[in-house]
């Protein structure tokens, strides 16, 4: 059986690991939240590529600490939840953001992200940022849209191009035969 100070010690170990893996990091009070809601919230995080985790503050201190990372001592007051964005920094952000909008007792701190802390204010310009995923989409956009309407002219003239020939063979047709050999 594990000693407690070896239970701690790969707790510290684990969220060091997911510090250390994620994109961004989203601190957030939660006070008064059921099981359920939680539960929710991480359903909703997996399925956009983060994680929610919950660990003693003075144990996130030690491993943040063991990362260099001292600025967010202040805001490891209370029940604090961590929010890690895994593939995309904005899309783990915007799901603890829609969260905190819809219920009351899920409260967004601060955050850690490009090595740094970033305030509330910061939190929340960056969970307004469009997604990696629609960021690409509107690049796509934007590189197929002249090429969309190169084709459309393209087949405007080829179109046209028939519609002329068409004409002309009706006319043909519709010619008397001496006239038309003439």
């Amino acid at each position: 059986m594990k000693s407690p100070r070896e239970i701690k010690t790969e707790k510290i170990d684990r969220f060091k690991g997911l510090v250390e893996q994620s994109r961004a990091m989203i601190l957030a009070e939660y006070k008064g939240l059921t099981v359920q809601e939680m539960e929710g919230l991480r359903r909703k995080l997996r399925e956009v590529g983060g994680r929610l985790t919950i660990v003693k503050n003075t144990l996130a201190r030690v491993a943040l600490n063991d990362l260099g990372i001292k600025d967010l001592d202040g805001d490891l007051e209370g029940q604090v939840a961590f929010v890690f964005s895994q593939r995309d920094a904005v899309v783990g952000t915007k799901a603890a953001d829609d969260f905190a909008k819809e219920n009351q007792g899920f409260r967004l701190i601060s955050g850690f992200f490009d090595g740094r802390r970033i305030s509330l204010d910061e939190v929340k310009a960056l969970a307004n940022l469009p997604s990696r995923a629609e960021l690409q989409a509107r690049l796509v956009g934007t590189l197929v849209a002249p090429l969309a309407g190169f084709v459309g002219t393209l087949q405007a003239c080829l179109r046209e191009f028939a519609g002329t020939l068409e004409a002309r063979a009706k006319k043909l047709e519709d010619e008397p035969e001496g006239r038309a050999a003439a």
